[in-house]
């Protein structure tokens, strides 16, 4: 039962304090695993890399069951009680147990997971050409040969590919290249093949993705970086080979001061796709602010645009996209996030 710990103005205060749910293979452990924790730390990115989950908990009493290799674990997240948090655990997704650890003493149990389950295929090189495909095409026969679901995004799916060559790569490797020629998220998630433009507001199932006030108040530190020689350039600029003339020619997004993508490509749009993306990746690099939040926030999650109040006047009046997040919990508690910021369109 929660207590108050003081008074602020008329109404009691309470210490904000964390909680946790885990559901291993559909079985609920929360009770059995809650006690022990000594940390919980979830790291989300966007984009190539696949979510990360690591658990410590304590095993003094050596009656601990060690979960099997390729256990499925599912997280949720949030605050049991607290004054000026949000009451409630949010479910972060599902994790595969890859690695476990057994040491002591003090006797301890590290479980780490990850949120792609990838099938060996995936993984398995392969060589393949694909011309005049859709994206969506494209993304829906990758899912269906891994046994994944494809979430392609409206904004992409009926985008035609002139010609892109699969040259001795894995379909993991194939996909990241793809999403960086259009600028997009592409990665796997809860055996879903996810493709979505880094700066889309809605996810690749059309839902809303939610924007964030970050004011300087909610943070035990935070850091601001904007670094001018990172921005040599301002722009980008790619070749493709015009058939009819059989010659190279060249299409550009951004600035003045462009960087020369190396590829030729195939056709004009496939030119433009590639030096647009390239000219955002330039423009989001501009700044970056990162801050540690005094409580944590389990809502927070990558793609998500945020605002900044209460900083340096640039700062504020920066546009914001989260790019990646860290939430950590102890036993005691205590739930904090750390959260990348990077500049936004």
């Amino acid at each position: 039962m929660a207590t108050a710990n003081g008074r602020k103005g008329d109404q009691a205060y309470v210490q904000p304090r964390a909680a946790w749910s885990a559901v291993l293979d559909g079985k609920d452990l929360a009770d059995k695993l809650a006690p022990r924790l000594i940390s919980l730390r979830l790291t989300e990115k966007r984009g190539e890399s696949s979510d990360e989950l690591e658990i410590v908990l304590h095993d003094h009493d050596g009656k601990l069951a060690l979960p099997k290799e390729g256990a499925r674990l599912t997280i949720a997240l949030g605050w049991e009680c607290g004054t000026g948090v949000r009451v409630g655990l949010v479910g972060k997704g599902s994790f595969v147990v890859d690695e476990l650890n057994w040491e002591g003493p003090p006797d301890k149990v590290t479980i780490r997971a990850r949120s792609a389950d990838l099938q060996q295929g995936y993984r398995t090189r392969k060589s393949r050409v694909w011309n005049g495909k859709t994206i969506g095409q494209i993304i829906d026969q990758v899912a269906a040969d891994n046994g994944l679901t494809p979430r392609c995004h409206a904004d992409l799916r009926s985008k035609v590919v002139t010609a892109i060559e699969q040259s001795n790569k894995s379909d993991m490797a194939f996909v990241r290249d793809l999403g960086r020629r259009y600028d997009a998220v592409a990665t796997v998630k809860d055996k879903c093949l996810i493709f979505s433009p880094v700066d889309a507001d809605t996810t690749a199932t059309g839902k809303a993705i939610p924007s964030i006030d970050i004011t300087r108040g909610k943070g035990d530190s935070y850091s601001y970086r904007r670094a001018e020689r990172d921005r040599s350039n301002d722009g980008a600029e790619a070749d493709w080979y015009d058939q009819g003339q059989a010659k190279r020619k060249t299409a550009s997004h951004g600035g003045s001061r462009r960087k020369k993508l190396k590829r030729v490509y195939a056709s004009e749009s496939d030119a433009k796709a590639a030096s647009k993306a390239e000219s955002n990746r330039i423009a989001r690099a501009a700044a970056t602010l990162q801050m540690t939040l005094a409580y944590g926030i389990a809502d927070l999650a990558p793609s998500m645009r945020a605002t900044a109040n209460g900083f340096k006047t640039e700062i504020d009046a920066r546009k914001w996209r989260v790019a990646s997040v860290d939430h950590t919990m102890d036993g005691d508690g205590g739930f904090r996030t750390q959260l990348e910021m990077e500049a936004a369109a």
